[in-house]
């Protein structure tokens, strides 16, 4: 059943033209988190399966917990943490979206993933980060004490962040914001078990969720982003952008695109995907005080064209 996904995604992905271009961020904010953060980091791999399906998990983590340079603390930050839900794979290699990772970790988070390619209803995503909170409570782990467990956002791509979206619509306790990338076409979700209940949406009461498409991408296009942006509850901080010229597997560039991928499902690279969803985590997660001005209804986001496109956004300036 997966590899029928994966074949009919990829015959819409080779309809697409292909189209070269490049990148560059717009405003200060932007330009600001889309270079690295002042951490340096480490990626280790779990000591054995983290999620009920057998799956290692890969972390990646500021090199030395416990210091926030933007704080001038040398000691006693606990970190956020970042939760990453693949997009549908039979295998996820440890390589796989790692530039766009780790550069979350350069920022001050704690990013952990579970290889599981099938992320469906979110069981696997909850588990990962339980295993991570588990390893903030172990004596012996290098985690220890060094989470802060109230500030736990989720990222997804594809599959992984219609898996996002949906736990967003359920009010999920664990994660406090959510950022899907490339959310798909409802009827991809029907065969992968992640179709999200439009329904749900309005009556969201907790988190915020800033939603990235691509307006090259057939399967997370405008009208299918629109389709979850317009239903979420006004409640809640909601953003939705489209990057222009972005294909399906921006995410995966590192940070160029691969040669030889599938024509059209990736144009530029991870480059857009660097800023803006940075920033956000960077507003809801650690405080940052430039958040409204990043993605307020008049903010920078919404002058970010070319880039950016189709942009819009409930939030009011604080």
């Amino acid at each position: 059943m997966r590899w029928s996904l994966i074949g009919a995604l990829s015959a819409m992905l080779l309809a697409q033209p292909v189209t070269a271009a490049t990148y560059q961020p717009n405003g200060p904010i932007e330009r600001r988190y889309a270079a690295d953060g002042p951490w340096a980091t480490t990626t280790i791999v779990s000591n054995g399966a983290c999620d009920r399906e057998g799956n290692v998990c890969d972390i990646w983590y500021p090199s030395n917990l416990g210091a926030n340079p933007l704080k001038r603390m040398a000691d006693g930050f606990r970190h956020p943490v970042i939760v990453f839900a693949n997009g549908t794979a039979d295998t996820v290699p440890a390589d796989k979206n790692a530039y766009f990772l780790r550069h979350l970790a350069s920022w001050g988070f704690i990013v952990i993933r579970s290889r599981d390619g099938s992320t469906g209803q979110g069981d696997t995503v909850a588990d990962a980060a339980k295993y991570l909170l588990g390893l903030s409570r172990d004596p012996q782990s290098v985690f220890y004490g060094k989470v802060d467990a109230d500030n736990i956002g989720l990222a997804g791509h594809s599959q992984g962040a219609a898996t996002a979206t949906l736990l967003f619509s359920r009010n999920d306790t664990l994660f406090k914001t959510y950022v899907p990338i490339e959310t798909p076409l409802r009827v991809v979700c029907v065969v992968a078990n992640c179709t999200i209940d439009l329904g749900a949406l309005p009556q969201v009461t907790r988190g915020s969720i800033f939603y990235v498409g691509g307006d090259a991408d057939v399967i997370s296009s405008l009208p299918t982003n629109l389709g979850y942006y317009t239903p979420t509850s006004d409640a809640v901080d909601k953003v939705m952008g489209m990057i222009a010229l972005g294909g399906h597997t921006e995410i995966e560039g590192s940070p160029d695109c691969a040669p030889g991928g599938i024509p059209g499902s990736c144009n530029i690279g991870v480059y857009p995907l660097l800023g803006y969803p940075t920033a956000w985590f960077m507003w809801k997660l650690q405080g940052a005080a430039d958040g409204p001005a990043a993605f307020g209804a008049d903010g920078e986001l919404a002058h970010a064209s070319p880039e950016w496109l189709g942009v819009l956004s409930n939030v009011r300036p604080r």
